[in-house]
């Protein structure tokens, strides 16, 4: 039986986002279907589970969740048997292998990925950088840099900074303008910085600076807009890339996760060439 709408309950014992990205990533699978979600995040009492079985009875459909406790986690079980919701743990397959693999029980501490530990910091801290480097500001502060990120205006540089830095990586960006040298010599002293240049098609990026600017209630920077001038801007910006010989994404038609997937995937490979000829050089010792 096809169905074409469906409740879909997504239950956690913290903030949900684990199993709310789950939910999206299988549900874009099927664009057709329209999806009514009911969000339930702390399910930490038997209250609660009340409280969602009320909500079920309303609006059946099916329950993903993300709980730990094994009490809270039985009655959430129970429930959705007794009522024939199908439900099921996202993460269970993936603890049980590790469980397996490793030896020993899970961690049964609710939120246990939001714990304020090195890492955490670390992202913090990526996303402070990513705030002072933005746009081309202290270029001349790059040590620390792991990515730079270059395009013309409206390339989705910003969006992309801020998403890689919580990752925890640290990332800078730097907007091309118009008959303004990119300015090469800050980068003599970052040998290990790994610079992406980014472009997009020419009629979209108008579309995107036209919305931009009727946005500002700009009706003075016509040129911004103009699709000779822009087609101008992305050949100068795609010469400087091949110059410098610098890896370029198109993000025409990519989300910003899309793309920052599309740079890790750079970043990983450069850093492993890198390891790979470094090992090679001194084995040849």
């Amino acid at each position: 039986m096809t169905h074409s709408s469906l409740h879909i309950h997504l239950v956690s014992d913290s903030t949900g986002e684990t199993v709310h990205q789950v939910a999206r990533a299988a549900l874009a699978q099927f664009p057709d279907v329209q999806i009514f979600e009911h969000v339930w995040t702390l399910v930490r009492t038997p209250a609660h589970v009340d409280t969602i079985a009320s909500a079920l009875k309303r609006n059946p459909g099916i329950l993903l969740y993300s709980v730990v406790n094994p009490e809270i986690r039985n009655s959430i079980e129970d429930l959705c048997l007794k009522n024939s919701i199908p439900s099921l743990s996202v993460l269970d397959p993936l603890m049980d292998m590790l469980s397996s693999v490793l030896g020993y029980r899970q961690n049964t501490q609710p939120g246990s990925q939001h714990k304020l530990d090195k890492a955490y910091f670390d992202r913090m801290a990526a996303v402070e950088f990513a705030v002072n480097h933005d746009d081309g500001l202290n270029m001349d502060r790059l040590k620390d840099a792991q990515i730079l990120l270059v395009g013309v205006s409206r390339t989705s540089k910003t969006p992309t900074s801020m998403y890689l830095a919580n990752r925890g990586y640290r990332v800078a960006n730097y907007a091309l303008v118009p008959n303004v040298d990119f300015p090469l010599h800050l980068l003599k002293d970052t040998p290990d910085l790994f610079v992406v240049g980014l472009t997009t098609d020419a009629k979209r990026l108008s579309m995107v600076r036209r919305n931009r600017l009727q946005h500002m209630s700009d009706v003075q920077n016509d040129t911004y807009a103009d699709i000779d001038t822009i087609n101008d801007e992305l050949r100068s910006a795609r010469l400087l890339f091949s110059r410098q010989n610098w890896p370029v994404l198109d993000v025409s038609r990519r989300s910003i996760e899309e793309t920052a997937a599309a740079i890790l995937h750079l970043f990983v490979n450069k850093r492993e060439e890198k390891l790979n000829a470094k090992i090679s050089d001194e084995a040849a010792l």
